[in-house]
């Protein structure tokens, strides 16, 4: 890819995490979460036929699944510290890209997958900096495997090395429990806020206590995508 348009595309994919008050729905108006998804089910409708994690659901509430990832899912990921959410999933966001597009020890260019997922951890006070980690799905491989049962198996693929040491593989190592509000426009740190705040609300309406120390976004669309956007909010129940 000439440089001219790798930069193009890496500005235009940064306008999606940077604030975006002007584009931003007024009524903060939720998205459908799409169909019941299977860990061997096809990608569901918003992942719009780019490579994403698998997932079951396990139930639907009031404006939210409960979801369930299995173990062992692999991203590349690269941790910011700081005190604002846009720039500092921004500046990931740059790491990532520029890995994918061949910063890495075979200078492969590698599948943009979704979601772009950034898992916030709030500093412990008012003026404390934040750790944004953020996070891209690492492709399935070309062709899927065939278990010892016939049953067709997608597996992900090795991926390269990076060269930049602030970006790191990473696996989820025990199945990932959330639960998830989806929500359609662009998104920013103001609006991710209210959408967390209005789902814990939820959940606590129905009972549900969920850990307050962190949660993830989940991005799925490029700013090219003006309308029928697709973003989740995910709190972790309060055991985990």
């Amino acid at each position: 890819m000439r440089a001219g348009v790798a930069s193009a595309i890496l500005v235009a994919w940064l306008a999606v995490l940077a604030p975006s008050h002007a584009l931003a729905p007024a009524d903060g108006a939720s998205a459908d979460l799409g169909a019941s998804e299977t860990a061997s089910s096809a990608s569901p409708w918003f992942c719009h036929g780019l490579d994403c994690p698998p997932f079951a659901v396990e139930r639907r509430g009031d404006g939210y699944d409960a979801r369930v990832y299995p173990p062992g899912l692999r991203w590349t990921s690269t941790t910011v510290s700081g005190s604002s959410y846009d720039d500092a999933v921004s500046t990931g966001f740059a790491r990532l890209f520029r890995y994918i597009s061949g910063a890495n020890d075979a200078k492969e260019k590698i599948a943009m997958t979704a979601p772009v997922r950034v898992a916030v951890a709030p500093g412990d006070g008012p003026f404390c900096d934040s750790n944004f980690t953020v996070s891209f799905f690492v492709p399935f491989q070309a062709e899927a495997e065939v278990d010892g049962f016939g049953a067709r198996a997608r597996r992900q693929r090795d991926v390269p090395k990076p060269t930049d040491p602030d970006v790191f593989e990473s696996a989820d190592e025990t199945e990932t429990r959330v639960f998830v509000g989806a929500f359609g426009g662009y998104a920013d740190a103001k609006c991710l806020r209210r959408e967390a705040s209005a789902l814990a609300r939820r959940l606590e309406e129905d009972g549900v206590e969920v850990a307050a120390s962190a949660y993830f976004y989940a991005g799925y669309d490029s700013p090219f995508r003006p309308i029928g956007r697709h973003n989740e909010v995910w709190l972790k129940p309060a055991a985990e």
